[in-house]
């Protein structure tokens, strides 16, 4: 048997939460698990919500017994990009045997308010600032302090998903550093910064990935005007908030660009008036307990969780509200031909006293992407199947998942088309590029966009 110690950031501190105890650390998330709450962090925060590890584990006396891994690790571990390259740097085959090894190696500075206390063990890593032309131009000097302490204390590996991608603070000095290698204290902003992959083949860029990319901050500029939450833009709480905008920067000889890049405001790290504040960030496979990365969910599996956990948080009166929420991000991402929408790329934020849909994130016309990604949260075959769409049909779903009047979501669904409809002007406003402003495929096609409405009910 193996232990580890998670722990949270709360009161502008990182706490010792629970002993995670693992009996067959051989079988890596196939294995069984122990989790058990300390005694003193019971007694001090079993009301807050912010302070759980998971909504499905509440804070009590109790050791909670899992015949695997809980889902909510995978949040926290190095997943997609990051696992290769701790794969790579500790040269190990692939396997569930690694899952205990990188769960104690990668998970110094995930997203959201969690870590792995045996993460930080190590020798303390010498802060070092670059320039933003270094970060743009992937000035090797960054590269490889990035890749050899960057990715260690957070860097690529915190973040899903297969592009690479660098967790980033700017100091108060205006230089970035790798996540975890600075502290709060000298921190000024947050950013998760993705460049595109690598041609296997070509080596440079893939031109499919720079056209997501930039496609990527233009929607959520869309988004924005819609009236959504989205990551990037004035997203606030009481006390804290952030400001920054999402930022495209493009291969530019003159500036040294060699390689484009998105930048994000972390919407997990606010600024308030008592220092940076971290938000527990959990996903919706976690919320349902799935531990397979990529697994196809039904959406009306997550939107009774979802209810259930808000009904749980005492928020009966917002249900209605977020189940609308959620049916039009799903309306957006099909018309935006997002087609990237498992369970990682829609989380909650979890705060002392209630819950919210985080901002909308990873937002991007993936049906351009060479592998070929479709859908895995889906509605059922009588409802979504082959591209076609019973929007009718979908609402009463998820009334019937959720216990939310069905001509409620039917109307909040029809108001928030009437916006969409107007979608290839506003699309050119906010500077999605020519070549996905004319695409006229059935899954992406901007122009098309009020008669797609019209033919699914949604506009009259």
């Amino acid at each position: 048997m193996e232990t580890l110690t998670l722990q949270t950031y709360l009161d502008g501190q990182w706490q010792d939460a629970c002993e995670l105890s693992f009996y067959e650390p051989e079988k890596g998330r196939h294995g069984r698990v122990s989790l058990e709450y300390n005694a003193s962090y019971v007694a001090k925060h079993q009301s807050n919500l912010a302070a759980r590890v998971s909504m499905r584990y509440p804070i009590d006396f109790f050791p909670h017994e899992c015949d695997i891994w809980p889902a909510f690790l995978f949040d926290v571990m190095p997943m997609g990009a990051g696992r290769r390259y701790w794969l790579q740097r500790e040269n190990l085959s692939d396997g569930a045997q690694q899952d205990l090894h990188l769960l104690r190696l990668g998970s110094r500075s995930p997203i959201g308010n969690l870590r792995i206390k045996e993460s930080c063990s190590d020798s303390d890593i010498i802060p070092v600032g670059f320039s933003m032309a270094d970060v743009l131009s992937r000035d090797i000097r960054f590269l490889d302090y990035a890749r050899e302490n960057g990715a260690a204390v957070g860097g690529a590996s915190g973040a899903g998903g297969d592009a690479p991608k660098f967790q980033l603070i700017r100091g108060q000095d205006g230089l970035f550093y790798p996540e975890a290698s600075l502290s709060d204290g000298d921190a000024s902003e947050f950013f998760l910064v993705k460049f595109p992959r690598q041609s296997s083949s070509q080596g440079r860029p893939l031109a499919s990935d720079i056209l997501v990319l930039e496609t990527e901050a233009a929607y959520y500029r869309i988004a924005k005007r819609l009236g959504l939450n989205v990551v990037g833009y004035d997203y606030t709480r009481p006390n804290h908030s952030y400001l920054e905008e999402v930022v495209y920067f493009g291969a530019d000889e003159e500036k040294h660009i060699t390689t484009p890049s998105l930048w994000l405001p972390r919407f997990d790290r606010l600024k308030g008036v008592d220092g940076i504040y971290r938000c527990a960030i959990e996903s919706l496979y976690s919320l349902v307990g799935n531990t397979e990365p990529g697994a196809t969910v039904p959406h009306g599996v997550y939107l009774k969780q979802l209810a259930d956990d808000w009904r749980d948080a005492g928020q009966e009166d917002d249900v209605e509200e977020m189940v609308v929420e959620y049916l039009r991000r799903d309306l957006l991402n099909i018309v935006l031909g997002n087609s990237d929408n498992h369970g990682r790329n829609t989380s909650i934020i979890r705060w002392e006293g209630g819950i919210d849909l985080a901002p909308i994130y990873d937002l991007a016309p993936m049906v351009l992407d060479d592998s070929g990604i479709t859908r895995t949260s889906r509605w059922s075959n009588e409802n979504e199947l082959g591209g076609r769409y019973d929007w009718r049909g979908i609402c009463a779903e998820a009334s019937a998942a959720t216990q939310v009047n069905c001509d409620a979501l039917w109307s909040g669904l029809c108001d928030f088309a009437k916006k969409l409809g107007p979608l290839k002007r506003l699309a050119e406003e906010c500077g999605v590029p020519d070549e996905v402003l004319n695409h006229h495929v059935a899954s992406l096609n901007l122009s098309g966009t009020e008669e797609r409405l019209k033919t699914w009910g949604l506009l009259p």
